[in-house]
Order: structure tokens, then sequence, then C-alpha cells
């Protein structure tokens, strides 16, 4: 009986070998969002040194893409990292000027906040100086919820199995071991 238990549990260990490096998924998330925000306003920069317009105080990306700055000046597809990543270009004027993402914040933030998304944990970056902007302040408040948001038990898991995928796999098999102990002894 020991013999195949151990058999079983060197099996799975060698089959989910590969997969025991943790990956923290939430800083991956921020990374790629980041570089979205950072190629966004590199795109702005090159449109207003050819161009003399000026900027909204507030428009979505597609707005902006559409009507203003022409993708040619985009070095490559926004594909944002999670459905919630949604861009928009905050402006007091076309000298200070920033994208924000709805996850995310501004590249360039005093505050930083730290939340659990989901499965990942996720840092977002806001500013006072576009607090004029009404629609800034709602966005910004809508961000602020995700910190009150508390993740789900399978969830947690995930997020727990990405930060220490070996110490989640034998916990689980710790746990695995207890019910079949507990459960021999009560039949």
């Amino acid at each position: 009986m020991k013999k195949t238990v151990l058999l079983l549990l060197w099996v799975f260990m060698c089959l989910n070998a590969p997969n025991l490096h943790a990956e923290d998924t939430g800083k991956l998330i921020n990374n790629k969002c980041r570089a979205n925000l950072k190629m966004l306003n590199e795109a702005t920069a090159k449109f207003l040194a050819e161009n003399d317009s000026g900027l909204p105080s507030w428009a979505n990306h597609q707005t902006v893409t559409m009507s203003l700055i022409d993708r040619k000046y985009f070095a490559e597809q926004l594909v944002p990292p999670t459905r919630d990543c949604k861009y928009y270009l905050v402006s007091v004027s076309r000298d200070d000027y920033q994208w924000y993402c709805d996850l995310h914040g501004v590249l360039e933030g005093e505050k930083t906040v730290t939340f659990m998304y989901h499965e990942h944990r996720l840092m977002g970056k806001t500013t006072s100086r576009y607090g004029n902007i009404e629609k800034y302040r709602d966005h910004v408040k809508d961000m602020l919820r995700w910190t009150e948001y508390n993740p789900t038990p399978v969830e947690k898991l995930k997020y727990q199995y990405n930060m220490n995928p070996l110490t989640t796999v034998l916990l689980a098999i710790g746990g695995a071991f207890l019910l079949i102990f507990v459960y021999r002894n009560i039949t």
C-alpha cells in the first residue's frame, strides 16, 4: 500500500514538475498594461510633436484613435491584458496628459494601490493632478472598489498556486491524506 502511494506521488510530481515554478500572474498583467500605457503616452507625444492640436480633457482610446491620433503613431496593436483594462486619455493641457487604465490607473502617480483582481494581485497608481476632471475622479473611484473585492475560495487557491505551486500541491496532498485517514477511522 505504501509503495503504491509513493509511486503515485512520484508520478504526480514528475508530471507536474514543469509547472512547479512560481509565476506571479498579477505582475505579468501589471507589466503588460504598463507597457500599453507607455506605448500610448509615447504615441501621444509623437502626435503632439508633429501636430499643433490640443487634447480633450477626457476621451476613451477608441475615440482618440479614430478622431485625433492616427494609428501610424502606435508601434504595435494595443492588446489589453484583461477584459477590464480600458484605456482613456486624461489631460489638463497639451503638455500635461497621461493615459489611464480602469484597473492600473496612470503610469506616473503619487498614490499606489494594491488589490486582488480575481486570482491576481494587481497594482494601480493614481494622481491628484487630474482631480478636477470629473470623469477621472469617477474612474478612480471605480478602480478603488477593487480594494474591497473578496476573492472566492477557488480564486484564492489559484493565487496561492501561482505564487507558490509546490507548497500548494504538498498541502493538497496532505489534505487528501487527512481525508483518507478520517474516512478510514470513521467507517
